[in-house]
């Protein structure tokens, strides 16, 4: 009896085995109905620290300015509307002097000091005052904006500012009194 089972037991599984083999694939039935939403997965890895961006910084285009004396000395303001309370508090200001023209920059950071070596002019000093709404510029020389000597359709002596709230962490290798450097990190665009 045992040997019998055994036999009967072994062709049922070699019936299910051929029949399972000898299946072929048809043709592809309708699309079923739309299932449920299934449970929400667990919460990826955090990715890697992006370079910190230039989101809140704000920059100046370049800017005309015009210088008027007053005394023996000279002074110049620019509206800058989105220098408020808090940027005064926490942020920074940088204001840049671009003593070239847009093509041939040659980009100084204010305050700025020359006794005659660039510009030929003694004991020239230049030294921006920020204030809520308004930066003014004081010198000892007019140094406002004017055509090019050698071409009179192109403006040298313009003057760029760079708002940096304080948020916005600085890199202790960005030398924020280098104006290449500044504009690298910020991506500013001339």
């Amino acid at each position: 009896m045992k040997h019998m089972f055994l036999r009967s037991s072994s062709i049922v599984v070699l019936f299910v085995a051929l029949l399972v083999t000898s299946c072929k694939k048809g043709d592809t039935g309708p699309a079923g109905d739309k299932g449920d939403k299934g449970d929400k997965g667990d919460a990826g890895a955090t990715g890697a620290t992006g370079k910190a961006g230039s989101a809140n910084v704000i920059y100046s285009p370049w800017i005309d300015v015009t210088f008027n004396a007053v005394d023996t000395s000279f002074e110049a303001s620019i509206d800058a509307p989105k220098i408020v309370d808090s940027i005064i508090q926490k942020g920074e200001v940088k204001v840049f002097w671009n003593l070239g023209s847009a093509s041939s920059a040659g980009i100084v950071t204010l305050p700025y000091q020359d006794n005659g070596l660039i510009l030929g002019a003694k004991d020239l000093f230049v030294f921006p005052i920020v204030q809520t709404g308004k930066i003014f510029i004081e010198s000892t020389y007019n140094v406002g904006t004017r055509p090019s000597s050698s071409d009179p359709n192109t403006k040298v002596w313009q003057y760029r500012y760079v708002i940096i709230p304080g948020a916005v962490a600085a890199r202790s290798s960005t030398n924020w009194n280098d104006y290449k450097q500044v504009q690298q990190y910020l991506g500013l665009k001339d």
